[in-house]
């Protein structure tokens, strides 16, 4: 039995979801510029539906194949991967949540970090984003925020973190567009090899 917030946040999830799905059937394509696509894996993970985020989240892949995506959105993609134990997709979402918001992990498992002397792109990848999701926050359990610990320490994850801190911490301080264009398309690079790497 639902919970009265549970079954408030799947009719979020189904109604969000109707509306791409007709988006597309009408269109042939989803152009989404409201972000319905991130909220719906978020909705169906709070409302105790991971099945139903994840299989979503296939058909967002095929979809958005190139999406960028927000730190929200891979948090729970991670969370619904891995509550039905898909633990090579909920590490590969992981991952993206790291690379999204430096912060968000170590917060997450109370180690958290200062600002960085880093280059952040949007106000999405500071720490204050964290303080306006901080409802969102919550849902992680001790045994899921014990995982993501792990995963953080991991040799992956710590050479992924690693690269992003000298790329983007050279980027603070490249003036040149030449400089920050290979630097940038250096970060692509290394980003594309992760990503075939740990799916």
């Amino acid at each position: 039995m639902l919970t009265h917030e549970q079954k408030k946040y799947r009719d979020r999830a189904n109604r969000a979801r109707r509306e791409l799905f007709k988006e597309k059937e009408q269109f042939g394509a989803v152009s989404d510029g409201s972000g319905k696509r991130y909220r719906v894996c978020v909705y169906f993970v709070l409302s105790d539906a991971p099945e139903k985020a994840v299989d979503f989240l296939d058909w967002f892949e095929q979809e958005f194949p190139d999406d960028m995506g927000e730190p929200t959105f891979f948090l729970y993609a991670a969370l619904a991967h891995y509550r039905i134990g898909s633990s090579q997709k909920a590490q590969h979402y992981l991952l993206n949540v790291m690379l999204s918001n430096i912060y968000m992990l170590p917060y997450l498992f109370l180690r958290p970090i200062p600002m960085q002397n880093i280059w952040h792109s949007s106000n999405l990848m500071m720490p204050d984003y964290l303080y306006q999701i901080d409802d969102f926050l919550e849902e992680p359990t001790s045994q899921e925020r014990e995982w993501m610990k792990v995963q953080y320490d991991s040799e992956p994850l710590t050479q992924a973190r690693e690269k992003y801190m000298e790329i983007f911490g050279a980027l603070q301080h490249a003036n040149d567009i030449d400089s920050r264009s290979r630097l940038l398309n250096d970060w692509y690079r290394y980003l594309d090899t992760c990503q075939k790497t740990d799916r």
